[in-house]
């Protein structure tokens, strides 16, 4: 028994380690100098709708969108990424639906850009419209008929292995995630596949209330791996209180974290997402850990009004901030080039591989076997 407990002692130990090794960010010092920017300014009267609810960044870098809230037909505005000047806009046909409005966006690297738009009234439907980048030239637009009050928050595009997918989130009295399947942006379909894990009512989309307990469910991003990535709010917050990660199916959540009105979310690569609050001149942008949302800095701006949505375009972050309405710029963001292993200078030219650095994973498939070793000690005790 006591080379059991030893044992077990050491199984422990050697996963504790292996944990910390998960969770700390290989890059973290990277973020410790970040700061923020006016980009560019959106004066009253400079466009013709104001407040910056929705914001996409193209990813190919070339462009930036904007969605504004009031002041007229539902706008969507594309800007030039290098210079911030408007370049053309798009315009949800009112005689469809009179005074709606656009608070989702996204763009895929196709060359398509989505929004989600909600009715003046908030009841009754919701859309989506599919535009090209060229000229944002309107291909398609679908009704979906949801009973009661909705709305319509964050979107986000996922490609797979050729084939692209539409996520986007409805509020209010229908806090759900749906997926459609945008592959051929003439004939969008809702994914059946996703949600078929009982949290939802109906193929294609989960129900973030029943299944999760989100309410009114903000911006999204959805990582190289399929996490999804929400934030939301449990009822504490405002606008948010938490961000969730949830598995790519859909089936539970992954992790989560405290963050008070956080409302915009994106992934930056090498193991870390930002996620931005809503929350006046106290907004602020918070780097997190993918893995397990563990945080990694906070970063505030002297002159913030309320952010809503982020985005990567080369190695800088840019931001909206909505009323009066600007786009932020992040100072750079480099990750230093992964290390090779050094071969030693007497294997060199032999077929023998050099040794694998000891990582995180590997701390935990060392686990693995000693905890399988455990049992087995464990098990011939029992028997003896």
């Amino acid at each position: 028994m006591k080379k059991m407990f030893k044992l077990l002692t050491l199984v422990l130990s050697v996963m504790m380690i292996a944990t910390c090794a998960v969770n700390a960010g290989q890059y973290d010092d990277v973020f410790a100098n970040l700061s923020f920017s006016e980009f560019a300014l959106y004066e009253q009267g400079t466009l013709d709708a104001v407040q910056m609810r929705a914001f996409a960044v193209d990813p190919n870098g070339k462009y930036y969108y904007g969605g504004l809230l009031n002041g007229g037909t539902p706008t969507v505005y594309q800007f030039d990424a290098a210079t911030g000047d408007e370049v053309c806009t798009y315009q949800f046909d009112p005689s469809e639906d009179p005074g709606a409005y656009i608070k989702a966006l996204a763009a895929d690297d196709r060359g398509y850009v989505y929004m989600g738009v909600a009715n003046a009234a908030n009841n009754g439907a919701v859309y989506f419209a599919i535009c090209s980048e060229d000229g944002l030239e309107e291909i398609k637009w679908v009704k979906i008929e949801i009973e009661g009050k909705v709305g319509v928050n964050g979107a986000c595009v996922r490609e797979v292995n050729g084939n692209y997918y539409l996520y986007f989130i409805t509020n209010y009295e229908s806090d759900r995630l749906y997926c459609y399947d945008v592959t051929d942006v003439n004939n969008p379909k809702i994914f059946d596949a996703f949600g078929s894990d009982g949290f939802t009512t109906g193929g294609g989309y989960l129900d973030l209330t029943s299944g999760f307990g989100m309410q009114d469910a903000n911006n999204i991003a959805i990582d190289e791996m399929g996490y999804i990535y929400i934030c939301a709010t449990t009822g504490v917050g405002s606008k948010g209180d938490t961000i969730f990660k949830v598995s790519a199916d859909g089936t539970g959540i992954v992790a989560q974290a405290s963050v008070s009105e956080c409302f915009g979310v994106t992934i930056l690569g090498q193991g870390y997402l930002a996620t931005c609050t809503y929350e006046g001149a106290d907004s602020k942008v918070h780097i997190l850990n993918q893995q397990d949302l563990t945080p990694v800095t906070v970063v505030g701006y002297d002159n913030a009004n309320n952010f809503t949505q982020l985005g990567m375009i080369g190695n800088r972050l840019y931001m909206a901030d909505q009323g009066p309405d600007a786009v932020l710029v992040s100072s750079e963001i480099n990750f230093p080039a992964p290390v090779e292993p050094e071969v030693p200078a007497e294997d060199a030219g032999t077929d023998t591989a050099p040794e694998a650095p000891v990582t995180a994973d590997a701390g935990l498939a060392a686990a693995s076997i000693l905890l399988a070793a455990a049992a087995a000690v464990a098990l011939k005790a029992r028997k003896h």
